[in-house]
């Protein structure tokens, strides 16, 4: 068997329990074929439809959204950890579709349940949670002064 049916075996066995970025094939290939072979296995990949950065971060982003929310600048982050470049994060149109208010305002509700947030430290919390999940500080400060604004009332 050659080098290119050797590496293709190789990447079909690493694609076939869940999706992957071109970029982590081609690091598990690296380790084990010759770069002009793994440049054809990728190639061959794409053709074949096996591999496909923007499905994968339509997917992913989909997952993220669905399983364990988060904001637009904590995913754009993750992406660009697996290699995905960033103007193809930035066009996709799942990424597009998230809507930041929605999400603070879902994580907000199963966060408090019924809690009433009633001095700053408890809010400085609040935002702390909303900026390490990666929202931006406009959405945070608007979802926030609506939803206190409102508990007021």
């Amino acid at each position: 068997m050659d080098e290119f049916e050797n590496g293709y075996k190789t990447a079909l066995r690493f694609i076939s329990k869940r999706l992957k970025t071109e970029a982590e094939v081609r690091k598990r290939l690296n380790t084990r074929c010759p770069d002009q072979v793994t440049d054809q296995v990728i190639e061959r990949l794409k053709d074949d439809g096996y591999l496909d950065d923007a499905l994968y971060v339509d997917c992913y982003i989909r997952d993220r959204m669905k399983f364990n929310p988060m904001g637009r600048h904590r995913i754009k982050m993750e992406l660009e950890q697996k290699g995905i470049k960033k103007e193809l994060i930035e066009n996709s149109s799942e990424y597009l579709a998230i809507d930041e208010k929605k999400v603070i305002e879902g994580l907000l509700e199963t966060k408090l349940k019924g809690c009433d947030v009633k001095d700053e430290k408890q809010k400085r919390r609040l935002m702390g949670y909303l900026v390490r999940r990666g929202f931006s500080f406009e959405a945070i400060n608007r979802v926030l002064a609506q939803h206190f604004g409102r508990s007021r009332s």
